[in-house]
């Protein structure tokens, strides 16, 4: 960095012109040490500087030659620099270019030229950046192998018991949700990491394949060697966030430049299933956390690789379990609980004719959403302490009561008919308990083994989907949401002033926008601590939300600095 400055300030003092045999020479091995440093370092964090010292010998040509004219030399190589490397490259480098006029900025006559020179330059460098980090996106659709594709997509079946199109009706019936399913993981994890793209690879044969990912299966080509293929031998997690393109192989080629790459295995008990690989363009872009929530995730996509396994066995063991299939596979892409609740009862009335009950965890207390019987009264709260149901609770185990004509105690917390048998599932997930299925009959043992068995699996995928559900809300929040005030976040209220600015192009309504901030609050971080700033931001939160309207958006715009848009306000309103 010292040769760059002593470089530059001899090109302010006019160097190339009254000295240019040291001067070039300096200049010269200053860009050849750079570029060997850029080329080579596995670092690779000396793009700026070396495209700068290119540009400072272009600046001493031109002073050298007193070839004014020779200036606009430096947006075809602004636009040349945005074809290879990103805006975090090409934008500081225009700001750079500018510094190399700083003589002739300041002069009377240049002033106004020289300033709609560098403004023109600094645009020219943002919107070819936009431009072509686009074009890299989209670019190059490559096509992968009908045969690979077919050979490892179709699972394992017993062809003595099936025919050929019965297989690929199996094949699609229990891979086509289970494919959604993990899609939409890859791309919750996408957003909660940060990440360019995440995929899901699976072993086949000596190597592996790609199963899903959130960017299309023909932008991804699988080499089959490098890191991927050494995680695979290991059973080990991998991260780098110093990716060199030159000198590591990845596994796999896509059309962006890949600086960060974590993989994550996704096991089976003992058993490898696959890796979970996130990448960036960004160096070092998976902090610590980053990774530990990785593993959440793919410990989350193991058990949704291990039911797509088990769900094929039950169908060649029992003919009946299409029933099980259809209801399931409405299930598992489900990310409304009501939605599921509903499913779950319709589902569980086609396997056997009863009345069904669904009851969500609250707190102490279950909250009833969705149920195909008649109950009396319109409470939806209860306290099932009492109740026969509650020893499932209690227990965490399903029970099935085939003859109850003889229980004299409460069986429902609520008055639902003559109750002769019930079947009572707890849904279980990760050793939580976030609802309560019930069935009951007026007829006596109404389920046999195969029906209980059924319907147990089928609540395990409720289960699941309810965990979905949960964590999709989650996910949502904290992509939208300022986590201390709660208040939508910068990202959140760009987007939605754009939208208001929209509208406003089309529509006569007016609107308003406040921005506030908290004055002397660096005084209160450094008196009493950032705790209780913590503590000031949150109630001037509070303060926000309860002046404004519901149809108002509050956000933290950042920092201590406050923002909300009033649709249909205008100033006066406003105020």
């Amino acid at each position: 960095m010292l040769c760059l400055v002593l470089t530059w300030i001899g090109l302010l003092k006019d160097f190339p012109a009254t000295m240019p045999v040291p001067w070039f020479s300096f200049s010269a091995a200053t860009s050849i040490a750079y570029s060997i440093l850029h080329f080579t370092s596995k670092r690779k964090k000396a793009s700026v500087e070396f495209l700068f010292s290119i540009a400072l010998i272009f600046a001493g040509i031109i002073n050298a030659l007193n070839l004014i004219w020779l200036k606009p030399v430096y947006f075809p190589l602004v636009i040349s620099a945005s074809v290879f490397y990103s805006w975090q490259t090409v934008v500081p480098l225009s700001f750079l270019v500018i510094l190399l006029r700083l003589k002739v900025l300041f002069m009377d006559k240049t002033f106004l030229e020289e300033i709609a020179f560098s403004a023109s330059l600094l645009l020219t460098a943002v919107i070819s950046s936009v431009i072509f980090d686009k074009f890299k996106k989209e670019k190059g659709k490559y096509y992968t192998s009908l045969k690979t594709i077919k050979h490892a997509a179709m699972p394992e079946t017993d062809t003595e018991s099936i025919d050929d199109n019965e297989a690929v009706s199996h094949y699609f019936a229990s891979m086509l949700k289970t494919e959604e399913e993990i899609k939409e993981l890859l791309m919750a994890i996408k957003h909660a990491v940060f990440a360019n793209s995440v995929n899901f690879f699976m072993p086949y044969q000596n190597g592996f394949m790609l199963r899903c990912s959130t960017e299309e299966k023909s932008d991804i080509i699988v080499t089959g060697k490098g890191i991927i293929a050494e995680c695979f031998k290991t059973k080990k997690a991998f991260y780098s966030g110093e990716i060199n393109e030159d000198i590591s192989e990845i596994g796999y080629i896509k059309n962006n430049k890949v600086s960060s790459i974590l993989a994550v295995p996704v096991m089976d008990g003992y058993a490898l299933t696959g890796f979970l690989t996130a990448d960036s363009s960004i160096y070092h872009a998976f902090s610590e956390p980053v990774r530990n929530t990785t593993q959440m995730f793919a410990a989350h996509l193991a058990r949704i690789v291990e039911r797509e396994r088990i769900y094929p066995k039950l169908k060649r063991d029992y003919n009946g379990l299409k029933i099980l299939n259809e209801e399931s596979s409405k299930l598992v892409s489900l990310l409304n609980l009501n939605v599921i609740a509903v499913k779950l009862c319709e589902g569980a009335e086609k396997i056997a004719s009863s009345q069904a009950f669904f009851f969500m965890a609250a707190e102490k207390q279950f909250e009833l959403i969705h149920h195909t019987g008649s109950i009396s009264g319109n409470k939806t709260s209860f306290d099932l302490k009492g109740a026969f149901i509650n020893i499932a609770v209690e227990n965490r185990q399903p029970i099935y009561m085939a003859d109850m004509k003889d229980y004299r105690a409460s069986v429902l917390p609520f008055s639902a008919g003559n109750i002769c048998s019930i079947f009572v599932i707890p849904l279980i997930y990760e050793s939580k308990l976030p609802g309560l299925f019930v069935m009951s009959s007026e007829k006596a043992d109404f389920l046999d083994t195969f029906q209980i068995e059924l319907l147990r699996v089928m609540c395990n995928q409720a289960a699941t989907s309810i965990a979905n559900a949960k964590l999709h809300t989650e996910i949502e929040k904290l992509a939208t949401t300022d986590g201390l005030t709660g208040l939508f976040n910068h990202r959140v209220f760009q987007e939605k002033l754009s939208e208001e600015l929209k509208k406003l192009s089309r529509y006569s309504e007016p609107s308003s926008l406040i921005l506030a901030d908290i004055d002397l609050f660096k005084k209160i971080n450094d008196t009493y601590g950032h705790p209780t700033g913590d503590l000031v931001l949150k109630e001037v939160s509070k303060i926000i939300r309860e002046s404004i309207r519901d149809i108002d958006i509050p956000a933290r715009y950042g920092g201590e600095e406050f923002a909300a848009i009033l649709s249909r306000t205008d100033s006066k309103g406003a105020i």
